[in-house]
């Protein structure tokens, strides 16, 4: 009988990744600011590392006035490897590939979010390893190679979930296609990040955006009416993002403050610009 369990366990095996989220967002985050002199517009700004960013120290709070902005969402990726793997049964992948699931709606509005955020005209995507070893990731890290190694997906691309039960994208590396797994898969573009965000960008016809006070309260404004659009889908379940509060949030607080506790508290990403 054990035997028999263990060869159970074995067969349906898949291997679910060993390190976290934050783990992950944080190699690629320091990645971008290292190598590709990109800024994070992150809330709060502490005023001792304010003050130590003023006086030529090690934190760097100075927002680039033009750059190229772009909203990150990072998840973990899952290594298919067996022959009975759903999807390499069907034959519409290879072996090894991953999975990336995305947050079911009746659980989380987040991509519903990112997706409307997209849809009005901010830059956003999905950024998955393809990877799932932390030694995988010690490696990419000290190579400064993470990046290259991972894979990007537009939300808008995605498209919506046609309904609220669990969804996920599977995908091989080095294809530039990934699937929607739904009832029926749906082909998907996925962006590969071997030279960084800046080619994907400049492919998209992104340009550089004035930045200054002005600039940055367009984008918290925008981010604000997603937030409204997302409470009208949120009442149904009898939640809410408290519109109000935010309204004097961005209202009252310094824009780079204000979008930082949005993309963090509610869209779940982080801000940063593309010099």
């Amino acid at each position: 009988m054990v035997s028999n369990r263990k060869l159970e366990l074995t067969t349906f095996h898949h291997m679910k990744p060993d390190f976290s989220e934050f783990s992950y967002g944080y190699a690629v985050t320091e990645e971008l600011v290292s190598a590709h002199k990109a800024k994070v517009i992150a809330a709060p700004l502490f005023p001792s590392l304010y003050d130590e960013g003023k006086a030529g120290g090690g934190y760097d709070v100075k927002i680039p006035l033009a750059g190229k902005p772009v909203f990150l969402q990072f998840k973990l990726s899952d290594q298919l490897e067996r022959s009975n793997s759903k999807e390499y049964k069907s034959g519409l992948l290879g072996l090894p590939y991953y999975r990336m699931h995305i947050r079911p709606t009746k659980h989380s509005d987040q991509h519903n979010l990112l997706l409307n955020l997209e849809e009005s005209g901010e830059t956003v995507f999905y950024i998955a390893p393809e990877f799932h070893l932390p030694a995988e990731l010690n490696f990419f890290y000290l190579s400064g190679s993470v990046i290259a190694n991972s894979a990007a997906f537009s939300p808008l691309a995605i498209g919506a979930m046609p309904d609220d039960d669990e969804h996920y994208l599977v995908f091989e590396r080095g294809t530039s296609l990934g699937y929607r797994c739904s009832e029926e898969s749906k082909e998907v573009q996925k962006l590969s990040l071997a030279n960084g965000l800046q080619p994907i960008l400049a492919g998209q016809g992104r340009k550089t955006r004035d930045l200054g006070e002005r600039g940055l309260r367009d984008i918290s404004n925008r981010m604000l009416k997603v937030l409204e659009s997302g409470e009208e889908r949120l009442r149904s379940r009898t939640k809410s993002f408290d519109i109000p509060g935010l309204r004097r949030i961005v209202d009252n607080r310094n824009p780079v403050e204000s979008i930082g506790y949005m993309a963090r508290t509610f869209f779940d990403a982080e801000l940063l610009v593309l010099e």
